[in-house]
């Protein structure tokens, strides 16, 4: 079953004001991966879940183009609105029923997304759109990373997170209960292709 949240104006709002981006850093060790699995050139992206195209814009960097999907009409207007890279282009859709062609995608991506999904459709349908030699990258964070920022400690913005942290936890959604890990994990060790990264 899919869980739909994040679908209000002002939600979309602050999705896009404080949302967690992934870094350069990470999206380099996608591109790295499809380059070694599938090699270049690097023609579409196709990033599900998008919300208001933080990580789109960050693939497109890599790809002649990228489409970027949400279920929420108000996150695809966020996103549209704020669009920086000519080469995005974002599309409101389930992730369930992605509107592309089967074979025509090198990479696949969903960004703290894949665990609102229903999992076992959107893998089907990601295995449909994907290419030979096509990737899929599900990513996502943890709250027990490290934090970094140039005009704050290290120790200090790690302790003051783990302060926040824990007064959220007892309002984290049933769904995911205190950590997506185990499902990405129980997902990832499922999902039969030969060639895996964690």
């Amino acid at each position: 079953m899919a869980h739909r949240l994040f679908e209000g104006k002002e939600h979309a709002e602050a999705y896009l004001r404080f949302r967690v981006s992934p870094s350069d850093h990470l999206i380099q060790q996608v591109v790295d991966f499809v380059e070694k699995k599938k090699g270049r050139p690097f023609d579409l992206a196709l990033d599900v879940g998008c919300g208001s195209g933080q990580g789109s814009t960050l693939l497109a960097k890599h790809f002649a183009s990228v489409v970027a999907t949400d279920i929420s009409p108000a996150q695809i207007e966020m996103a549209v609105a704020h669009a920086s890279m000519p080469n995005v282009t974002y599309k409101l859709s389930t992730a369930e029923e992605l509107p592309l062609a089967t074979g025509s995608v090198d990479l696949v991506t969903a960004m703290s997304a894949f665990h609102w999904f229903d999992r076992p459709c959107f893998l089907q349908e990601a295995h449909r759109v994907l290419k030979p030699h096509g990737c899929l990258a599900l990513l996502n964070y943890t709250l027990d990373m490290e934090l970094s920022h140039e005009d704050c400690p290290s120790d200090t913005l790690n302790a003051i997170c783990e302060e926040f942290y824990a007064a959220l936890r007892p309002h984290f959604s049933p769904h995911l209960r205190s950590t997506s890990k185990p499902l990405y994990k129980e997902s990832y060790e499922a999902i039969p292709y030969p060639h895996k990264e964690w």
